[in-house]
C-alpha cells in the first residue's frame, strides 16, 4: 500500500530521508503513524542501563466477545447495523465535516436499562484546523493529549500545527469555559525550530507543560502556558542536573503523564538502527527538577512506543505500550505491560492475543481504579481486547484477554467524578462511536458484555470511523474528571481535520 493511501507518518530513518515509512502492516484505512527520528547527536549524561526481559506466561483464559445486535438498542458492546457512515482514504485535500463551528449537536439515540430518561450526547466543534497531511492522519498519537480541566474549572485540549509533515511549528490552546457553549483559541506559542512530531501535554495545577523532541538541536523540549493567564507562556530545554539534556540520536515517541501534585514523567524511545536493539527512557520531576535519565535496553526490540500510562495511588507509573522487533516491515510487534518504580528500569510481560492468530499491534489504554485494580486496553486487528490485573498482584498470570470489543480500531478509559468507569470506543468499520457504562461501581474485572451503551451522534463525514479518540483523565490531571468527557478526531482525508468534544448530559 502507498504512503499516501495508508496515511503512514515516517518513522524509521532521519527526516533527510524521504523513504521512511510504514507501509501496510496496520489496519487497511485507519493506520497508526509514526515518526522519523532525529540524526546523530551525543548525550551529556551517564543513564542507568539494564537489560530488559519480557515474557508471556501461558494462560487458560477465555475471553468474552461482542455479538452483533440487530438494532441500536442492544445493551451489548457491538456495532449497530443503523448506521450508514463510510469511510474512504482518496483524494489529497482532507475534508472538514460541514457543520458551523459556533454551533452544538444536542441529540443522541441511546441504549439504557431501566425505567430512566436515556442520556444525551452534546458534541461541539473544537477545531476543524488540526494537524493532518496526506502521509500522517490527523488522529495520530491519541495517548500524547487529553481534554485537561483547570481550576476554574474550563476545560482545555492542544492542537498542533506546522506546514509539512516534518515541521511541528506552533502549539494551539483551546479553551472551553464552564457554562460556554462552544471552544475558541486562546493562545497560541511556538515550538523551538526543530521539534517535527506531536507534542504530550499534560495539566500541573494552573499550568498546561507540553514535550516534544527537538530532532534538529537534540534537546527535550519543555513548553509551558498559564491557563490562568495565557500571556504568560514559553518553551525551553529540559535540564537535567543543571544542564540542558542532550538527547541521543534518533530519539522520538514522547509522552508524559501526571504523578501527582506538581510531579510529572516523560519519557520516549531511541530507535534502533537499521533494526537493530533500541532502549526507552525517561525522567521525572517531583516539582524541584527533572532527576535520571533512565535507560532501558529493550530486550532486543527495536523500540518502545504508543505508551500510555498512569499513576498508580502511591504516584508511580504503570503503562501499555508497542515495541516492534526486527527490520520494518519484517519485525514483529508485541503490546507490552510494565509497573515503573521511579528510578529504576522496569521489566516488561507481552500481553497475549485473543486467539494464536490474532497479530498484536498496540496498546490501547490502561486505568487505575479506586480500589487499586489495573485495567487495560490492547489493539489488534481490528478489535480490542480488555485485560484486568487485581490491586496488589503482579502482571504474571492476568496477561489473558476477558473480553475482544469487535470492530473497534480505537477504545479509551474514561471515569468521572462519583461515576462507574466508562468505556469510549470507535468503530474499525465505520459504524460509529458508542460510550460504555460497566454495570458495577465494584473493583474486579468488568463485565463488559453486560454494559450499559450510549450512541454518539455522528458529527459528520468520517467520524463513523474516528482515528483517535481523547479522554479527561488522571494522566493528563491531578484533578477528578467531571462528567463524562471525550474527544474525537475523523478518519484518514476525511474529517482528520476536525477535532469534536462530547459530554454525557
Amino acid at each position: 500500500m502507498p504512503t499516501a493511501d495508508a496515511g503512514v507518518h515516517p518513522h524509521r530513518r532521519p527526516p533527510s530521508s524521504p523513504s521512511c515509512a510504514r507501509t501496510g502492516s496496520y489496519i487497511a484505512a485507519l493506520l497508526l503513524a509514526t515518526a522519523c527520528p532525529g540524526g546523530d547527536a551525543s548525550t551529556t549524561d551517564e543513564p542507568t542501563t539494564t537489560t530488559l526481559v519480557t515474557t508471556s506466561p501461558t494462560t487458560t483464559a477465555t475471553p468474552t466477545t461482542d455479538a452483533a445486535p440487530t438494532t441500536s438498542t442492544s445493551t451489548t458492546d457491538a456495532a449497530p447495523t443503523t448506521s450508514t457512515s463510510t469511510t474512504s482514504t482518496t483524494g489529497d485535500a482532507p475534508t472538514t465535516t460541514g457543520f458551523d463551528p459556533s454551533t452544538t449537536l444536542p441529540e443522541t439515540s441511546a441504549s439504557t436499562t431501566g425505567d430512566e430518561p436515556p442520556p444525551s450526547v452534546a458534541l461541539a466543534l473544537i477545531t476543524d484546523d488540526n494537524r493532518a497531511y496526506v502521509e500522517m492522519h490527523g488522529g495520530w498519537g491519541p495517548h500524547l493529549r487529553g481534554l485537561m480541566r483547570a481550576p476554574d474549572d474550563s476545560l482545555w485540549f492542544h492542537v498542533d500545527a506546522g506546514e509539512d509533515v516534518y515541521h511541528n511549528r506552533t502549539i494551539r490552546y483551546f479553551r472551553r469555559g464552564a457554562g460556554e457553549p462552544a471552544w475558541s483559541l486562546v493562545a497560541e506559542q511556538p515550538h523551538t525550530d526543530g521539534v517535527q512530531q506531536n507534542a504530550a501535554s499534560v495539566l500541573v495545577g494552573s499550568t498546561i507543560l507540553t514535550y516534544g523532541v527537538n530532532v534538529q538541536q537534540h534537546f527535550l523540549e519543555e513548553c509551558y502556558l498559564d491557563t490562568a493567564d495565557p500571556s504568560i507562556h514559553a518553551c525551553n530545554a529540559v535540564l537535567v542536573s543543571g544542564q540542558v539534556y542532550t538527547t541521543p540520536p534518533s530519539s522520538n515517541y514522547v509522552g508524559a503523564a501526571v504523578l501527582g501534585p506538581g510531579a510529572r514523567v516523560v519519557w520516549f524511545t531511541v530507535v534502533g538502527d537499521n533494526g537493530g536493539p533500541g532502549q526507552w527512557l525517561y525522567t521525572y520531576n517531583f516539582g524541584g527538577g527533572w532527576n535520571g535519565p533512565v535507560q532501558v535496553d529493550l530486550g532486543g526490540a527495536n523500540d518502545l512506543g504508543y505508551v500510555h500510562a498512569m499513576a498508580t495511588p502511591g504516584g508511580q507509573p504503570t503503562l501499555v505500550g508497542q515495541t516492534f522487533t526486527g527490520k520494518y516491515p519484517d519485525g514483529t510487534y508485541a503490546a507490552v505491560v510494565a509497573d515503573v518504580t521511579l528510578g529504576q528500569v522496569p521489566a516488561f510481560l507481552s500481553l497475549e492475543p485473543p486467539d494464536p492468530a490474532a497479530l498484536v499491534r498496540s496498546g490501547a489504554d490502561l486505568y487505575h481504579d479506586a480500589a487499586g485494580d489495573t485495567h487495560v486496553l490492547a489493539t489488534f486487528d481490528g478489535a480490542v481486547a480488555y485485560y484486568h490485573r487485581p490491586a496488589g498482584a503482579g502482571w504474571a498470570g492476568h496477561t489473558a484477554p476477558l473480553h475482544v470489543f469487535a470492530d473497534t480500531y480505537r477504545a479509551r478509559f474514561a471515569r468521572p467524578a462519583g461515576d462507574r468507569l466508562w468505556l469510549i470506543r470507535g468503530s474499525a468499520g465505520g459504524l460509529g462511536v458508542q460510550l460504555l457504562r460497566a454495570p458495577s461501581p465494584d473493583s474486579g474485572p468488568v463485565d463488559w458484555a453486560a454494559a450499559e451503551v450510549v450512541e454518539v451522534p455522528e458529527a459528520g463525514p468520517g467520524f463513523g470511523a474516528p482515528s483517535a479518540i481523547y479522554v479527561e483523565s488522571p494522566t493528563y490531571q491531578a484533578g477528578l474528571a467531571g462528567a463524562l468527557e471525550f474527544a474525537i478526531c475523523g478518519s484518514y482525508q476525511v474529517g482528520d481535520r476536525s477535532i469534536w468534544h462530547g459530554r454525557l448530559e
